[in-house]
């Protein structure tokens, strides 16, 4: 991403917002963990979309008037001894580079200058609405302070100011993704298909799971440095009917299948991919009937996501598909028990989050990027198989990223 996509973003958002108005983001802080030990550091992804910074303590603030609009952005004075420990951080001109923001001053000016403009000392007229990213559990800084507490901080400055929620419009502005975030995340699934293609090489009966998920960071760290998308889910056997099977420890058995879900994360962009492997390269005539369900419902609503759909439309799709199948192929009583060998959603969006936070109710449109991940899991017969690319909606219809990681019985068992 280069500034100018970050400007084009909050001219975006300026142009959503009430007159004589300000809007402050926090990029979070660090949280200890235990003694002189932190937590590694998530930025707040609404303020790194607004700004391209991924640096704690900083903060953006944006004001509108009739008159003009202001955006200023605080990060962390340079600190010479810390530098030594954990290296520079950003100076004025690198975090102008970045976010194209010009205003950039210290964050020890922050709160003297917030006070500032509530006052109207800078001539901008009364602020009488403050926007906030009002996400739920959201931590603004290292001392835990939430977007509640400094709403009631700012009204003791301000008694009349109103606080606003700013985080439907952030996120509505993240359901469409611009040409340069579908090419970050192919370039994530690129680096995903990789580390399967790792697996595939290397997948045989004996080995651990835990092997398994690291030989995947393995390979994305050689491929370009990449980082986990989100905690990797290597589940084999009976294993895979735990959709987010937390402890890969089993040895992997001869005529297991594998459940692979995972990603890799171009910058702040992710992939989000699941592949059902045999362990032995051969799937049985039973492992082959259901994984044949799961890829013709993956490819069905494929073939059927386009614009004004919504993901719950492809979700009703999918149940009736799966019930349909999975009674005729004896593998429930009745059609209405898929619930339980199919107890997800068929996707989700994809982008800055693995999870992109965007209803599901919202009628998809060009430019989305969603999941399709449907499965079945079968805990009696120790068989989990789900079958998840990520795919980007277009005019007409969607292309699939993952289009070339391969899927079908023919090619994992080639």
């Amino acid at each position: 991403m280069d500034a100018k996509e970050f400007t084009l973003r909050r001219e975006k958002l300026f142009a959503q917002v009430m007159e004589q108005s300000m809007i402050v983001l926090f990029a979070g802080g660090l949280v200890k963990s235990s003694a002189d030990a932190t937590y590694p550091f998530v930025v707040n992804k609404n303020f790194y979309y607004l700004t391209g910074i991924e640096q704690e303590n900083s903060v953006l603030v944006m004001i509108k008037t009739p008159t003009t609009v202001k955006t200023y952005l605080f990060i962390d004075e340079i600190d010479e001894t810390k530098t030594r420990w954990v290296g520079k951080k950003l100076d004025v001109e690198t975090a102008t580079k970045l976010s194209g923001i010009h205003d950039v001053f210290m964050r020890s000016m922050f709160e003297t200058r917030l006070k500032e403009m509530l006052l109207d000392t800078n001539g901008f007229g009364k602020i009488t609405h403050a926007y906030l990213d009002q996400e739920k559990n959201l931590i603004l800084d290292g001392k835990i302070k939430t977007p509640d507490s400094y709403g009631e901080e700012l009204k003791l400055q301000s008694p009349n100011l109103t606080i606003e929620n700013i985080y439907p419009q952030i996120t509505k502005l993240r359901m469409i993704k611009s040409a340069k975030e579908v090419e970050a995340i192919r370039q994530a699934i690129k680096g995903t298909a990789y580390g399967l293609q790792s697996i595939r090489k290397h997948l045989k009966p004996g080995l651990y799971e835990h092997q398994i998920e690291g030989l995947f960071q393995y390979a994305i760290k050689e491929f370009q440095n990449m980082g986990l998308a989100f905690e990797t889910i290597i589940a084999s056997g009976k294993n895979a009917v735990v959709l987010h099977y937390p402890n890969p420890k089993d040895k992997i058995s001869d005529g297991a299948l594998v459940l692979c879900d995972l990603g890799a994360t171009n910058g702040q962009y992710r992939g989000d991919i699941t592949r059902t492997y045999p362990a032995n390269r051969k799937f049985n005539p039973l492992q082959k009937q259901i994984y044949e369900i799961v890829l013709k419902a993956n490819q069905m609503i494929i073939q059927m996501a386009k614009p004004g759909l919504k993901i719950v439309d492809l979700q009703q799709a999918v149940m009736k598909f799966l019930s349909e199948a999975a009674f005729k192929e004896g593998l429930i009583k009745l059609p209405e028990d898929i619930g339980s060998i199919y107890y997800h959603n068929v996707g989700h969006h994809l982008g800055l989050d693995t999870h992109d936070p965007i209803s599901r109710e919202i009628p998809l449109e060009p430019g989305c990027v969603i999941t399709v991940e449907p499965g079945l899991y079968i805990k009696e017969l120790g068989i989990g198989i789900r079958i998840e690319d990520n795919i980007l909606i277009t005019e007409k219809g969607c292309e699939n990223l993952s289009i070339e990681i391969p899927k079908t019985i023919e090619e994992l068992e080639a």
